[in-house]
């Protein structure tokens, strides 16, 4: 008895330890479904506006949860390919918007990397987050449309859950959609997503009015930043100011990934903007994933053990000194 104790007590206290271990491979690992991907322009015929998206369907009938992403400024569809893939490869319909008016067209052909500059800083205005917004509202629209037009690929859609994300001015379009609230604009909210994540999100103006501009999101809400994760584009942005929008929402099911050493482009997720070689990118790479993943099985998926893992510091205790999680 006393020989069978001793195996059976080292079990118990390295069991744990273990299943954390393998909880972060598994989800950070690519999952078993192949994906098909396809790019389309569609058109707002409402507002005379076409909107290239890229489309990343997992084999399989579905119905799948839907994820959509809202590219950085001057970014493309082609961003946060790499989060999509891997979404995508465990049973998740994604769709990446292209924000005409925010894109790519603003630094495309310029002659200096001055004029560069001065194009992006163009798109920072009240009137192309709005028109984001709407884009995020007509991709749904239209989703559903295809879906019900027998659309192969919208056929796999789940309208029941819907999930938004975005990277930097796609943070910011992802907060609105969640329901940030604004002192001289009503809610942008929309009411069917049930769940988002913000890479690099932000929060500008008077702390003394963030909770009430913050505490009005009431989706799970999950923002991901870094240490060295600060002003891109003049707007004034710190790692510590990307950490506010977190403290000022109300739980529950509110969570916070700060990587320790991630930049600000760690976080776009397109292949080939990241430094993919550098051994702590490519740490920082698995961590998303195995984060947002959860994040997304606990809230669209409704997955009480992926829930239990991020909240109970199954995920904390995985990360280890590689940065730090908050639940709350």
């Amino acid at each position: 008895m006393v020989r069978l104790a001793l195996p059976l007590l080292l079990v118990a206290a390295l069991a744990p330890g273990r299943l954390v271990a393998a909880d972060f491979g598994e989800r950070a690992n690519a999952g078993a479904d192949r994906v098909r991907v396809a790019t389309a322009d569609w058109r707002d015929a409402g507002r005379d506006r076409v909107l290239p998206v890229k489309l990343y369907a997992p084999d399989g009938a579905g119905p799948f949860p839907v994820i959509l992403f809202s590219h950085g400024l001057g970014g493309s569809r082609e961003a946060g390919g790499e989060w999509a893939e891997h979404w995508a490869s465990h049973g998740y319909l994604v769709v990446a918007l292209q924000h005409p008016g925010s894109d790519a067209s603003l630094w495309r052909g310029a002659a200096t990397p001055a004029d560069a500059v001065r194009g992006m800083r163009s798109g920072m205005t009240a009137q192309q987050y709005v028109l984001r917004v709407e884009d995020v509202r007509f991709v749904i629209d239209e989703l559903a449309r295809r879906r019900d037009a027998g659309d192969p690929i919208a056929a796999k859609a789940d309208p029941r859950r819907i999930g938004m994300s975005g990277h930097s001015f796609g943070a910011q379009t992802t907060q609105a959609i969640a329901g940030e609230g604004f002192p001289v604009a009503a809610k942008l909210g929309e009411p069917r997503v049930r769940a988002a994540i913000a890479f690099s999100p932000s929060a500008r103006g008077a702390e003394a009015a963030l909770g009430e501009r913050f505490g009005g999101i009431a989706v799970p809400f999950l923002s991901i930043t870094g240490t060295r994760d600060g002003d891109v584009a003049g707007t004034g942005a710190t790692p510590e100011n990307r950490m506010l929008p977190f403290r000022y929402m109300r739980p529950p099911d509110k969570y916070l990934l700060v990587l320790a050493g991630a930049d600000h482009m760690v976080f776009n997720g397109q292949p080939g903007l990241r430094r993919a070689s550098s051994p702590e990118e490519a740490a920082h790479g698995r961590a998303v994933k195995a984060a947002t993943l959860a994040f997304w099985d606990a809230h669209l998926k409704h997955d009480a053990g992926a829930k239990a893992w991020l909240a109970s510091g199954g995920f904390a205790k995985a990360l280890g000194a590689a940065g730090t999680f908050s639940a709350k």
